[in-house]
């Protein structure tokens, strides 16, 4: 009997084809580069062929409910059309399949999850060809019209990937509205970074305040300047990533996808050692820290004005003073070059080894700063 778990196991590449033992006519055919499900039975003894989708763009259970619906009409001296009306999934599933499909993190699963819902809520339900349809676009453009550059861009990054998405899997010609409302300038101007709202100047000030906070508060934000990790890599830091006798933190998925590593200096060591000590491999040296409102709770007792990503911008900015080189920095802050930059993007790299001297150079850097008498 044709299944998943036998498709998963085929290793026939010359195209013979599997016929179902339970399903009389169903069969799928091993190519190199498909698994292709198909009919072959006769219709009022003419041989009859038909070809039904591929495999895994096509679950075994989809296509041998398409068959029993094509062996049927056969069964009946029925010749059916050969060309099978794709069954599309609604833009609910098909937002589930890529995401899964995509291995989206589930910290920004659930920040689209709530953007369509919010936004695009009576859509969910509706297959995805409606999305081609006047109202969809018509949607999209109150959208961008009503809210703010930072949500516009969000929306126009997560429909026009899904549209992709389906266009590839589903053999769809759909359109993303935005593209259209973009050339027609009636998109926002695309929002601009934020300015470093804490200062060089500030940080004694910083320090002092974060002082006052519970030690696992204050080891968060030290450990989040002093590495320049992004907020959710900081905060779901788990007791398996810290290697304590190598000399390694790692990062297995980070926001460009790629696994990240630093090496452990003794200022981060001193903070890591504290937060391991008696955790589980699966245990997070953070939990309880809400990183959302953490900067809120520092400012409450004295903090000058910041936001978590200033640390990552404060740690940049004292590397590029002390003449940290670009290559470097990127690695430090697992920062993609542009397309354009070949030979940071293709050539140059930098292990674990290359970083540790100019990280502890940053890090005695921020560590005199924060030191400096008001």
């Amino acid at each position: 009997m044709i299944s998943e778990s036998l498709l998963l196991r085929a290793t026939a590449v010359d195209g013979r084809i599997l016929r179902d033992r339970v399903l009389s006519g169903f069969g799928v055919r091993l190519n190199a580069k498909k698994r292709t499900f198909l009919i072959a039975t006769s219709v009022c003894g003419k041989q009859f062929r038909m070809m039904l989708g591929h495999w895994p763009l096509m679950t075994v259970d989809q296509a041998r409910a398409k068959a029993m619906e094509v062996l049927r009409q056969c069964r009946n001296g029925e010749r059916p059309s050969r060309k099978v009306k794709p069954d599309l999934p609604t833009l609910r599933q098909a937002y589930a399949s890529y995401c899964k499909a995509k291995h989206i993190r589930a910290s920004s699963q659930k920040r689209y999850d709530s953007f369509f819902r919010t936004h695009f809520g009576d859509w969910l339900d509706q297959p995805v060809s409606h999305m081609e349809h006047g109202a969809f676009a018509g949607r999209c453009h109150d959208f961008a019209q009503t809210k703010g550059a930072t949500l516009v861009e969000l929306g126009r990054g997560v429909v026009g990937a899904l549209i992709k998405y389906l266009n590839a899997v589903h053999s769809l010609k759909l359109e993303s509205p935005f593209v259209k409302l973009a050339a027609a300038g009636l998109l926002p101007e695309r929002s601009k970074p934020r300015a470093r709202v804490l200062q060089e100047s500030e940080l004694p000030a910083w320090r002092s305040a974060i002082e006052k906070l519970g030690q696992r508060q204050q080891d968060f934000l030290l450990l989040s300047l002093y590495t320049g990790l992004r907020r959710n890599e900081g905060r779901e830091l788990q007791r398996k990533q810290i290697d304590l006798a190598g000399g390694v933190l790692s990062i297995p998925m980070t926001k460009n996808g790629k696994s990240h590593t630093l090496p452990i200096t003794p200022m981060m060591r001193e903070i890591l050692e504290r937060r391991c000590i008696g955790l589980k491999a699966d245990d997070e040296l953070f939990k309880g820290v809400s990183a959302e409102h953490l900067y809120n709770m520092a400012m409450r007792v004295g903090s000058p004005r910041f936001m978590l990503h200033d640390l990552r911008k404060m740690m940049a900015t004292v590397g590029e003073k002390l003449g940290v080189g670009d290559a470097v920095l990127r690695r430090i802050l697992n920062h993609t070059a542009p397309k354009t930059d070949v030979l940071h993007r293709h050539y140059i790299a930098l292990g674990v080894g290359d970083v540790a001297g100019p990280l502890q150079q940053i890090q005695a850097g921020l560590g005199r700063l924060m030191a400096r008498s008001l």
